[in-house]
């Protein structure tokens, strides 16, 4: 019988770290009553649930007395070795008092001790004179993180009612298209959001995806928004653009009329939200190097989903991905930036990379105009990488 040590973090993924990757049988787990009390009840259902872990135990420390400290420990772990397990210490995370503690009891009962490098997927096992090891006494367990496992544990759910349907996600036709779509986008970015507003006010498709209208209504419509840099010459050469990639068809944009229509709903959609194309763009790329991957995510934060959506606390997260152990929150933003809307971009995606993602939580603002410089330097305060796609 396996029974870990470990030591109660506010941070969840210090708890189950250890349990993620090797079996055990029993823990225990040493903290303060602050944090038992508010982490006790997720902690005991993750481990038994995910983990496999048969028993889960919590035993409250003091935050003053070494002596105390040390009784407790010494007296709760002298029960489990009477029971006969094999005991292995996990200081991951640990408070510097505990640490001191553990140390104490691992010298004198020669029990072995690690630590789990969260960043670094590694595990790292400390000489303590015991003859026994982790890594060669205990079986692994070898559980990877999805999203939803992710989630789950720091106490939230993924509320799939809400997202769109992207079941085109997984068409090979549709990912071109997307690209396709892209790459015009890319060229005319400085007035990409001018383009999908132009569409929207005056250039709206029929039921059969098609669009007529009087080239002087476009031209009157492009004229009422002189601070854009969008011309009529720029706005022809984007249909243009997207007729020779294929998304749209039957092109006339004639002296009378501008006339096409879309190559189906799913490129219209593409195009006519403006931050849609950079968000999928971005799902794409990021795919290539994740284990697991979404776009347009809804997170619940206390984890129960309601039949009325008003009743939930959710946030939205453009793109959300889980490489191994780690968590990475994207915002894209496809306009340009201003002093209230750069701020708000990062304390946004600061909230939410918190609540979900905590101190191992990757974060990255992907933008189609570069932030101001003072934004930049706020941004690498708060640890979030500004990408410029």
């Amino acid at each position: 019988m396996n029974t870990f040590i470990e030591f109660l973090d506010d941070e969840p993924m210090e708890n189950v770290a250890a349990c993620l990757k090797y079996r055990a049988d029993r823990v225990l787990f040493f903290g303060y009553d602050d944090v038992i009390k508010a982490r006790k009840s997720s902690t005991e259902q993750f481990l038994t649930k995910r983990c496999g872990v048969q028993k889960v135990f919590f035993f409250p420390l003091s935050q003053k007395s070494l002596p105390s400290v040390l009784q407790t420990m010494r007296t709760r772990i002298g029960e489990e070795l009477k029971l006969g397990s094999s005991i292995f210490i996990d200081i991951t995370g640990g408070e510097s008092m505990i640490l001191a503690a553990i140390g104490i009891l691992s010298h004198e009962l020669k029990l072995p001790m690690f630590e789990i490098d969260i960043a670094r997927d590694r595990v790292i096992e400390m000489d303590t004179g015991s003859d026994r090891l982790l890594s060669r006494d205990v079986p692994r367990n070898e559980i990877l993180f999805d999203i939803d496992l992710y989630i789950e544990m720091r106490g939230g759910a993924v509320n799939y009612s809400l997202h769109k349907d992207l079941k085109a996600l997984n068409d090979p036709e549709f990912t071109a298209d997307v690209m396709a779509i892209w790459k015009v986008a890319d060229v005319y970015r400085d007035c990409w959001t001018s383009f999908t507003e132009l569409l929207k006010s005056c250039l709206t498709p029929d039921e059969n995806l098609r669009v007529s209208r009087r080239t002087t209504s476009v031209l009157d419509t492009l004229s009422e928004t002189p601070s854009s840099s969008l011309t009529p010459l720029k706005t022809e050469q984007m249909i243009r653009g997207f007729e020779e990639a294929g998304i749209l068809k039957d092109v006339e944009l004639t002296a009378e009329r501008y006339r096409f229509t879309f190559k189906n709903a799913a490129v219209k959609d593409c195009i006519w939200e403006s931050g849609a194309i950079l968000e999928l763009h971005t799902y794409l790329e990021e795919m290539k190097r994740s284990d697991d991957c979404l776009v347009g995510v809804h997170l619940d934060w206390d984890g129960i989903l309601h039949s009325r959506t008003s009743e939930d606390v959710l946030n939205e997260i453009d793109v959300l991905s889980v490489k191994g152990d780690l968590i990475t929150f994207i915002s894209c933003k496809a306009g340009r930036l201003g002093s209230s809307q750069s701020l708000y971009a990062l304390y946004e995606l600061e909230t939410v990379a918190e609540r979900f993602g905590g101190k191992y939580a990757r974060k990255k603002l992907v933008t189609f105009q570069p932030l101001n410089g003072i934004y930049m330097e706020r941004a690498a305060e708060m640890g979030i990488e500004v990408v410029v796609a």
